[in-house]
């Protein structure tokens, strides 16, 4: 039994939730904002204003191929720390930025591996290991912090980039990551044995939850070559890529169709509001249901929202009805994927094997954003855009036919295919 009246597992959450609030919520949730300044400022195409997502992404699959085993082997605790530190700091000196490059090189090199040392590749693998029976519901409560991060900063940032400028709004940023640092060093433990606990806060005589960490431990060959691993990194990869591309391209859309960045912000605040309730949702479903139905479910109401939008004239209501169905599927695929990883492989190779899912995944979230602006150059319009997102979920859900999980949580086998 927990030594107080709250499971520390659930403090580990709650600051979870906090490291992705920030990593996610500072970074790819309000870049759209950002992109009137790169081309105002600096200069930038809408392709080139686009890459620093896609750059990105690069250096996050390429840091979370290493930090992903470093976090099954050695102390979370220190790595979410530096990352931290690392990202404010990149901040602060992106503040100071004279050249389009220096943004590059702070935000697509630094700011991403922050990020891939204390998001929620870290954030998810300690939670991860802290739970089993309710690993689903855990992770979707931490995994709440990313879309949180879009609805609140958005609107924050919008003000200080209309009201005091850019270079005052990074600052900013990297302040509140020096804030999350003392929380980190208090709550984050590696495992609820190190503390003498066990998972979910179970009994200590309770010999039917024994951490899974005793099961099965898998190899780098052992993941490689599993079915499972190929179909979850593919399914998520044509999937994710729509998520970074829409994400960055709504406050270009929404100033095509005339809506002014002030009132745009509000999409941001929106995917980000409806995320939170997707992420819960499926959390909690993803301890009780067919997980594999559950991406379905969620691929398809994406799919559905840009059917829609490219089927009417759009204005301000009508985007946002379709970016609250978007946001409401776009936040079930976090939990959703670290439910299956869990629920495939295990706690005790949790990090390796989300690590090894970046670089799977990092072509298709490096050429969302600038074929997506590649296609408003060429075209004069969005639209082609989301046919294409269309067909992307479809290949998604197709992928996924070959996903294999076992039904019963903590029935985690090495065959399992």
């Amino acid at each position: 039994m927990s030594k107080g009246p709250i499971f520390h597992g659930w403090r580990i959450v709650a600051v979870s939730f906090l490291a992705q609030f920030l990593a996610l919520g500072c970074s790819i949730s309000v870049y759209g904002l950002f992109i009137p300044v790169l081309i105002s400022e600096f200069g930038a195409s809408f392709v080139t204003a686009n890459l620093g997502l896609s750059l990105l992404s690069v250096a996050m699959a390429g840091a979370g191929v290493v930090i992903g085993p470093i976090l099954d082997r050695r102390s979370i605790r220190a790595v979410m720390i530096t990352g931290a530190l690392v990202a404010a700091c990149a901040y602060m000196l992106m503040s100071f930025a004279t050249e389009l490059w220096q943004l590059g090189v702070l935000f697509g090199g630094a700011v991403a591996c922050g990020v891939a040392m204390f998001g929620p590749l870290a954030a998810n693998t300690v939670v991860a290991k802290w739970f089993n029976r309710h690993r689903g519901r855990a992770v979707g409560i931490a995994s709440m912090g990313a879309p949180a991060g879009g609805l609140l900063l958005s609107p924050v940032v919008g003000f200080f980039l209309t009201e005091l400028g850019w270079r005052e709004a990074l600052l900013g940023l990297g302040a509140l990551h020096l804030l999350l640092i003392p929380l980190l060093w208090v709550a984050i433990r590696n495992r609820p044995e190190d503390m003498g606990l066990l998972a979910d806060g179970a009994p200590q005589a309770d010999q039917s939850i024994m951490h899974e960490s005793a099961v099965s431990t898998w190899t780098t060959r052992e993941v490689f070559t599993a079915p499972n691993f190929w179909f979850l990194a593919l399914g998520f990869g044509v999937a994710g890529a729509v998520a970074g591309a829409f994400n960055a391209n709504v406050i270009p859309y929404s100033a095509d169709i005339g809506i002014a960045v002030d009132r745009a912000a509000f999409f941001i605040s929106a995917i980000g509001g409806t995320a939170i309730i997707g992420t819960l949702v499926s959390g909690a479903l993803a301890d009780r249901m067919n997980i594999r139905a559950l991406l379905w479910a969620s691929f398809a109401l994406q799919a559905m929202s840009f059917l829609f939008l490219r089927s009417v004239t759009p204005d301000f209501g009508l985007l946002m009805a379709s970016v609250l169905v978007f946001g409401l599927a776009a936040g079930a695929m976090g939990p959703l994927m670290a439910a299956a990883v869990g629920r495939g492989f295990g706690p005790a190779s949790f990090g390796r094997v989300m690590g090894f899912i970046g670089p799977v995944t990092l072509p298709f979230g490096f050429l969302g954003p600038p074929v997506v602006g590649l296609i408003r150059e060429n075209s004069g319009s969005y639209i082609p855009a989301f046919d294409a997102f269309i067909i992307v979920f479809v290949v998604g859900g197709l992928i996924l036919f070959g996903l294999r999980l076992p039904n019963v949580i903590g029935n985690v086998t090495k065959t399992a295919g």
